[in-house]
């Protein structure tokens, strides 16, 4: 599952699908069925009350869908930014073999490469640029890095999703399931409360702070006499190290 665009809802609508198929293949299973099997579509409609049913089980998560992330609800200069950092992204996280960690160290480095770029690009004045929406204008080097904050704050977006689709596959990764549909059943009290723990906000925030104040800390570096390119990343690997619960929870959701 690709990290650049990614909406929770998506991943407990293929658990509620999966789960009214199976329901409708047990109940035809008693039956004897004599009329002609048809093709059936979902209606757009549908679709929407599907995802009204599935935001009544799922837990809320104020992040923003990265699939209505569009060049038309965010300024042109933060969708520059943030378009080239996703791209730069693209070519080290593919084919799935990566993990949290991977996603978040990728942020780091590539919103310190565009910070670098930005800050050598207005070393002799302000940058110009031509937009689809907004033609040609000058930036100052502060309305560049204000549209770079705003790229890495979706950016987080993208991470906040993809942790919440890890932890949805992890939830449902048995064919059965059920169990998430019959969780308030007090019968069903200790089976599912390693299942219901996977969606646990807290692994998300963890994550999320990580990065802000690993983002705090290049930032003072930057500006300070000795910094040197590739900074970002040691900044990171040395908060991550501070946050052993975080790891293990990691490790635990991709074993």
């Amino acid at each position: 599952m690709s990290v650049n665009g990614i909406g929770s809802n998506y991943c407990y609508m293929g658990a509620v699908a999966n789960h009214v198929q199976e329901k409708v293949s047990e109940t035809n299973a008693g039956r004897k069925v004599t009329q002609q099997p048809v093709n059936l579509s979902i209606s757009d409609e549908g679709r929407n009350m599907l995802r009204e049913m599935v935001n009544k089980f799922g837990t809320d998560s104020d992040y923003v869908n990265a699939r209505e992330m569009t060049i038309q609800n965010t300024n042109e200069v933060a969708w520059e930014h943030y378009t080239a950092m996703r791209g730069i992204s693209s070519q080290t996280l593919k084919d799935g073999n990566y993990n949290v960690e991977d996603v978040m160290k990728s942020i780091m480095d590539t919103y310190e490469s565009r910070y670098h770029e930005i800050v050598k690009e207005h070393e002799n004045g302000e940058r110009e640029v031509s937009y689809e929406l907004t033609g040609k204008r000058s930036l100052t080097l502060e309305e560049d890095l204000a549209g770079l904050d705003e790229a890495f704050k979706m950016r987080l977006a993208n991470l906040e999703g993809y942790i919440t689709c890890q932890q949805t596959n992890r939830a449902f990764e048995n064919p059965d399931s059920s169990w998430f549909f019959n969780r308030s059943d007090p019968q069903n009290e200790g089976k599912i409360q390693d299942r219901i723990q996977l969606f646990d906000t807290e692994y998300r925030d963890s994550a999320l702070s990580i990065m802000e104040q690993t983002r705090e800390k290049f930032l003072a570096a930057f500006k300070s006499f000795g910094y040197k390119k590739g900074t970002a990343i040691g900044i990171f690997a040395d908060i991550l190290n501070e946050h052993t619960s975080f790891v293990a929870n990691t490790q635990k959701l991709f074993k």
